[in-house]
């Protein structure tokens, strides 16, 4: 029985460094771009390589019911999406595209010149600062979110167990598509936010960390904690 008994904690404890695991390497990937902010590096690159990510899954979607076709329907989906955001209303009116790859192009070259025109506008110095400040605030936001996401997944996987299946292998399967899904989620809003953002003549721009780690807002692991209120 005390064979059995230790046996038992031995594999409760397995699951629960498993669980840990997961989670630490998620946080090492938050906590990396987190401190890229922090740290003051220029952003630019990191923001045009998501900016085409996200030109190329939204054109995705957009295809993905004419099978890649750029037909009027799918057209008018890409329009919908994109224009009056990272376009200019009317731009793709009347043009025609013979692939998605030259309709990618297209998009996202007019997004890049929407992007550079916005920097002109406010300086290249405040637009470097301004991408830090959302990108930080957007981050914590999403990460945040993510660990209550994770924390509840974890909390239920174990009946997974009932219907035959390894509990863990399936938390480290949904957790890693959850993570998946908050990167993209980060990429869209985190750009949405600066194309978006309208700044007020002499306005400063404030690096604020949304998740500050405190005594209160951290566990032992330096894990941040959603708090009350958001700065």
């Amino acid at each position: 029985a005390q064979k059995n008994l230790e046996g038992r904690n031995y594999s409760i404890r397995k699951q629960v460094l498993e669980y840990d695991n997961v989670m630490n390497t998620q946080r090492q990937v938050i906590y990396a771009q987190r401190q890229k902010v922090l740290d003051g590096e220029e952003l630019k690159e990191n923001m045009l390589s998501m900016l085409r990510s996200v030109v190329e899954s939204g054109i995705t979607d957009a295809l993905s019911e004419s099978g890649g076709i750029v037909d009027e329907t799918a057209l008018a989906a890409v329009v919908s999406k994109f224009e009056g955001i990272y376009i200019p209303k009317g731009s793709l009116a009347g043009q025609e595209f013979s692939s998605a790859e030259e309709l990618t192009e297209a998009v996202y070259d007019m997004a890049v010149d929407t992007y550079n025109r916005k920097e002109a506008s406010c300086t290249s110095p405040v637009m470097r600062e301004l991408e830090r400040v959302v990108m930080l605030r957007v981050v914590d936001e999403y990460w945040m979110d993510n660990i209550d996401a994770m924390d509840d997944l974890k909390q239920g996987i174990g009946l997974r167990a009932y219907g035959q299946n390894d509990p863990v292998v399936e938390y480290k399967r949904e957790g890693f598509e959850m993570f998946e899904q908050m990167i993209a989620a980060i990429q869209e809003e985190t750009l949405r936010r600066l194309f978006t953002v309208r700044l007020r003549k002499d306005e400063e721009v404030k690096r604020e960390r949304v998740a500050k780690v405190t005594s209160e807002s951290s566990g032992g692991d330096g894990t941040v904690r959603k708090q009350p209120t958001r700065v």
